[in-house]
């Protein structure tokens, strides 16, 4: 099972749709798809089985149940989604009090938990890792269990501004604990072709960074939104969309670029 954390101080810039939506395109190419909501603000799993539910979870069954330490049974903390091919790790607003600051100074133990609880897994092709937007514990630890990072950012100033932060922690972690872990890309997200400064910022980013932007642009589409209250994957929800093709078009990407193969990689 390969391991993809998304990543980026700045929030609302698609983590979490990107991880719901990516699933569905995903799954829908024959993958196994392990979603883990580390964030404590659940907002992965309220997309996925809405906010009562997330809310009313016990937080011993959740991701919570990693970080408090114990070693949790896989069994007892993944839940089916009404999606095929696709398994959750619930989030849970406990997370917030392991969540520290300066996470390379706390306990391995807790910064290797995530890791080795998804060490244990079997039966997947791909866990996507949802992280809060900032550079705590929670996230730490998805950078030492993860083989790869997708920073989703939007092509705006206060989006770019966190990219060196990011840049310096994984560099923490790649000297330290996960030698293995590669930025396998950065997302041009809720974008809007027609906005001036998307364009700029665009350009800026892909002079910078070169091939390590993806090509794929997810665009600012109200198919996204609609789908996750519908509590499905956009390609479930609207699989002729602009919006659905941008994301089978960015599962092919990621799949090239990580070295995955899959039943169907062509572009649906």
């Amino acid at each position: 099972m390969k391991t993809i954390a998304f990543l980026n101080q700045k929030g609302g810039v698609g983590k979490t749709s990107t991880c719901h939506h990516l699933a569905g395109a995903f799954a829908g190419r024959g993958l196994r798809v392990l979603l883990v909501d580390n964030d404590p603000q659940s907002s992965l799993t309220q997309g996925l089985f809405g906010p009562d539910e997330a809310r009313d979870l016990d937080p011993a069954s959740t991701i919570a149940a990693v970080h408090q330490g114990g070693d949790p049974h896989p069994g007892a903390l993944i839940r089916p989604t009404s999606i095929a091919g696709v398994d959750l790790v619930p989030g849970s607003r406990a997370c917030a009090r392991w969540n520290v600051p300066c996470p390379s100074e706390v306990d391995p133990d807790r910064q290797f938990a995530l890791d080795g609880f998804l060490g244990s897994i079997e039966g997947y092709d791909l866990a996507l890792v949802d992280c809060p937007p900032n550079l705590h514990l929670a996230s730490w630890t998805a950078l030492v269990a993860a083989d790869h990072l997708i920073v989703p950012l939007q092509p705006e100033d206060y989006a770019s501004q966190g990219l060196a932060d990011v840049l310096e922690s994984v560099a923490l972690v790649v000297e330290g604990p996960n030698p293995r872990l590669t930025v396998l890309g950065y997302l041009l997200t809720r974008v809007v072709a027609r906005k001036t400064v998307h364009r700029f910022y665009e350009d800026r980013l892909r002079r910078l960074y070169g091939r390590e932007v993806f090509e794929t642009r997810v665009p600012d589409a109200v198919a996204y939104v609609e789908a996750i209250m519908a509590r499905k994957p956009v390609q479930h929800y609207a699989p002729r969309s602009a919006a659905a093709v941008a994301m089978r078009a960015l599962s092919v990407e990621v799949l090239r670029q990580a070295g995955i193969s899959s039943p169907m990689m062509e572009v649906l």
